[in-house]
């Protein structure tokens, strides 16, 4: 698997802004139009295509800390990489997939298994597809599910799901030999979980980032004020509302987001709601020289 952060010559975690520059740097100087070297420039395009954009950053480097890389980008997922235990064997955040055929394509330039064709001979079972829903909240810790699901033939079978924590909506989870057996002479299908995450607790999710609302009163806004913010871990944090702060202002809460792989996380944002109370003419006589 190509390492996008040394083709740019940055590291892991890098900045947009110092990715964009490392770029920049080296497309002025191997652009093809400028006598440059073509592959190196193609190679640097696609590392930055990848690195500049939060949601294939992510997918990248979810592969490579929990893939395996071979020749022909055959990526293999082990659940000991999370938990010690060999629970699954594969997961795929955010790609598409073909039954059980295992023909995967990322989006962007992350190529997965490009051109692969399963070649397995014979009648073969197939995977069984289901969806398992968890909030944000139950995301930002590892965590661990039991699902009940029912084959083709009607027989009734269960799994234990290890998610790991900051999950990606949309992400699947492979079970081999855990779905389809009606074919008694044939390997039996694969079991597709697909994991849906839903926004909770006053909480909304963009990528790795979260997003809440705290309402305060125009009195605090004028003044300045310190919120108490209880968040998704049920901890609570410090918001500093500064003097003249506006409505909708948005508050930054710098590494109170979504875990991510590699030891970082998110942000978090407060949306500013300010409210005006109704006064009387006696409250607006008071105030009206203010």
């Amino acid at each position: 698997m190509k390492n996008y952060y040394d083709i740019l010559g940055v590291s892991e975690d890098a900045s947009h802004d110092q990715i964009k520059k490392a770029f920049k740097n080296i497309a002025k100087k191997e652009h093809p139009d400028r006598g440059g070297n073509e592959t190196v420039f193609k190679e640097a395009n696609e590392a930055y295509d990848t690195l500049k954009d939060t949601r294939k950053r992510q997918e990248y480097d979810t592969l490579r800390k929990y893939g395996q890389g071979g020749q022909g980008g055959n990526f293999n997922f082990r659940s000991s990489d999370f938990f010690g235990e060999d629970i699954f064997e594969n997961f795929f955040s955010g790609f598409g997939f073909q039954n059980s055929d295992m023909d995967f394509q990322g989006r962007g330039n992350i190529n997965i298994n490009p051109g692969f064709r399963s070649r397995r001979r014979g009648p073969t079972n197939k995977s069984v597809n289901v969806r398992m829903a968890i909030s944000i909240k139950e995301a930002m810790n590892n965590l661990e599910k039991t699902i009940n699901y029912k084959l083709p033939s009607g027989k009734e079978e269960f799994a234990t799901i290890k998610i790991p924590a900051g999950c990606q909506n949309g992400i699947t989870f492979r079970y081999r030999g855990m779905g389809d057996d009606t074919l008694k002479n044939a390997p039996r299908g694969d079991l597709m979980v697909q994991l849906t995450v839903l926004d909770s607790d006053g909480y909304t999710r963009k990528a790795n980032d979260l997003y809440t609302d705290k309402t305060i009163s125009c009195f605090d806004a004028v003044r300045g004020c310190e919120l108490q913010l209880k968040t998704l871990t049920d901890t609570i944090i410090k918001v500093k509302v500064p003097a003249g702060t506006q409505p909708n202002t948005l508050i930054v809460c710098k590494g109170q987001g979504m875990p991510i792989p590699g030891g970082m996380r998110g942000n978090l944002y407060v949306k500013v709601v300010i409210i005006i109370p109704q006064l009387s003419q006696k409250d607006l006589n008071k105030i009206k020289d203010l």
